[in-house]
This record gives structure tokens, sequence and C-alpha cells, in this order.
């Protein structure tokens, strides 16, 4: 080895020790920087106090976003839901029960007796306690209504979803009015596990069309009910929707006597307009359970599906039945009864 490569050693000598010792080092951070709990971020991480204001202003942003968010939805849907949980399945096989399985069932014979069980059973399986209502007709046929409430969390206020389960004589009914009972049925399943302000009371009458076609000897189970309100009870009640006849026709008909307070009908026929759901507004020219609380001035309404003349002519087979009419008044009438308001509660009561 020449003079000049010992001089380049030895010059070299200094540096490898410097890095060595560098290492050395660099090993001792790292170990002391793990056993503080911060590794290697305590070298190459953001100071934590920086890193702890970035997390802050994150979190604040994203929760100033679902306070947004949460506005917007109360705004939209007034605590409703974003989908109708209304099933139309559910709903047709009430209608496929009552008249396929069960058939004909005029007020007052056996197989009417058979429907009254079926909805008291399909309460009961929702979690409902049904009250009875035992009736005569003026023939001296005995039936019944059927009632199951959902209470709400401001006493005083009650809206009455109703059906009847009879059929018309010598018919099975599917139309007229198994598909309203399967509607309201359907629609006290959905409620079970929901509370509104106002109480729910899911009625199912008996003897709407006894053989007798007087009208004065009609609507025998919704004129016992409203005979057994009492002055007061009366004044709680904020409305009645009649579901009647909603599986087949061309118009969907929002009906009253126009006798007495239209304050129901005028806020079904706004919500629907606003809903997208075409719904015209006429006066009954035939009777339904609406009737006998319009009578003593309660707010009701029947909502059916009709044809063009506003009468219906139907076979009242299951087949006859469409399930989109069926759904679409279902669906209506639940959201309807999550859009009310408590400005609507004290409008609507009278």
């Amino acid at each position: 080895m020449d003079e000049n490569e010992e001089n380049g050693a030895e010059r070299e000598k200094p540096r490898r020790g410097r890095t060595k010792r560098l290492i050395i080092l660099f090993f001792i951070v790292l170990i002391i920087g793990a056993g503080a709990g911060v590794g290697s971020n305590f070298i190459f991480a953001k100071p934590e106090a920086e890193k702890a204001t970035e997390v802050a202003k994150e979190e604040k942003e994203e929760e100033k976003a679902e306070e947004k968010g949460e506005e917007a939805g109360e705004e939209s849907t007034r605590g409703k839901p974003l989908v109708s949980r209304f099933n139309t399945s559910q709903a047709m096989s009430h209608v496929f029960a009552l008249s396929e399985q069960i058939g004909d069932r005029p007020a007052g014979s056996v197989r009417a007796s058979g429907a009254a069980d079926y909805i008291v059973r399909k309460m009961g399986e929702y979690g409902y306690t049904v009250e009875e209502q035992p009736l005569t007709t003026t023939e001296g046929f005995g039936s019944r209504n059927i009632i199951g409430n959902r209470r709400g969390t401001r006493d005083g206020y009650t809206l009455i979803i109703g059906a009847h389960f009879d059929s018309p004589p010598g018919s099975k009914g599917a139309v007229d009015d198994a598909s309203g009972v399967g509607v309201v049925l359907e629609l006290a399943r959905l409620f079970a596990d929901q509370r509104l302000e106002s109480t729910l009371q899911f009625v199912f009458f008996g003897a709407n069309m006894p053989g007798d076609g007087n009208i004065e000897n009609r609507l025998v189970g919704s004129r016992l009910f409203v005979d057994m309100l009492g002055t007061m009870d009366r004044k709680e009640v904020i409305g009645m929707i009649s579901v009647d006849c909603v599986g087949q026709g061309e118009l969907l008909a929002l009906r009253t006597q126009e006798t007495g307070l239209q304050r129901l009908k005028a806020k079904l026929t706004t919500f629907a307009r606003e809903s997208g759901v075409e719904a015209v507004s006429l006066k009954s020219t035939s009777d339904s359970d609406n009737i006998p609380f319009e009578d003593v001035g309660i707010p009701a309404v029947w909502i059916e599906w009709c044809d063009a003349d506003g009468s219906l002519a139907t076979d009242n087979e299951y087949r006859s039945v469409v399930p989109e009419k069926v759904e679409t008044v279902g669906a209506l009438i639940e959201d309807f009864l999550y859009d009310i308001t408590p400005d609507d509660l004290e409008e609507l009561k009278y």
C-alpha cells in the first residue's frame, strides 16, 4: 500500500466510527420511544398535540354534517321511514284467507264468525289485546266488533281506522271488504311496534250489510260502536278512516256525505296530492262505515277504488283484487299517519 492509500484509510476510520455511533443512537431512540408508547412516530409522525387538534376538527365537521342530515330528514319525512313498510303480500294473504279459505260470510253467519275469529287471532299474534263488542242484527243474528288499540304518547287524541269483515250475501267479498280488512290488519301489524302521538284504534266491524237492503238496517256494527262512545270519548276521536272496497276500480276516491266536518278529508286529499297519489274527492252515493261517525260530527272519510261513475262493478272474487291498488291505499294511509303533526291533531279535534 502506498502512502496515499494509507492516509485515505486513516481518514475513513473516524467516519465509520461516527456512522456506527449514529446508528446505535438511532436504535436507542427507537427503543426509548417504543417504551414511551409512541414508537417510530416519535421521530416520523406529527406532534401529538397537532394530531389531536386535527382529529378533533374532523370529528366536529362530521357532527355538523350529521346534524344537517338529521334536520333534512325530519323536514322531509316527519319521522316516518324513508321507504313504506306496508307489505302487500301480507295484506293479500288476509284477502285470500277471508275470501277463498272462509268464503262468503254474510252477517250473522257461521262463516262471518269464522272471519272474526281469524281477525282476533291475527291481532293477538301482532301483540294486541282485543276488545269485542257483541251485537245483534235487526233480523236477530249475532255478530261482533273487534277493537285493538295502540296507545299514543298524548292522551285525548284517537284516530280510528276501520273495515267491515262480513260480505254481501251470496258473495265471497274479496273486494267488499276483505281488501279493506287486509289493509287494516297490515297497518295494525306495522304500528304494533310504533308509537305515534295519537292513539290508533283498529276496528273491524260486523254486520255492515245484513241481508235486508234497507239502509236503516245496515251498518249495524259501526252504529253500535258510535253509540257505545260516551260524550267525552267522542271528543277524543279526531277522525275515522273507513277502508272499504280498495282492491279494484279506476279511481281512488276519498268520500264523505259532505254534511259534517271535512277536516280529515281535506288533510288526506292534500297529503295524497303532495305524495304524488292521484285521488278524487267524491260525495258518498252509497254507504260505508264512515256514515255513523259523520252523523255525530266526528270527521270521517271513506277511502275506496271505484269506477268512473262513482260505483263499483265487481264479481268479488280473489282473482279480481289488484295488489297494486291494495298497496296504494295501505301505503298512503301509513304515510299519512306518520305525517300528522301536533298542529294537525289540534285542528282535527272537533
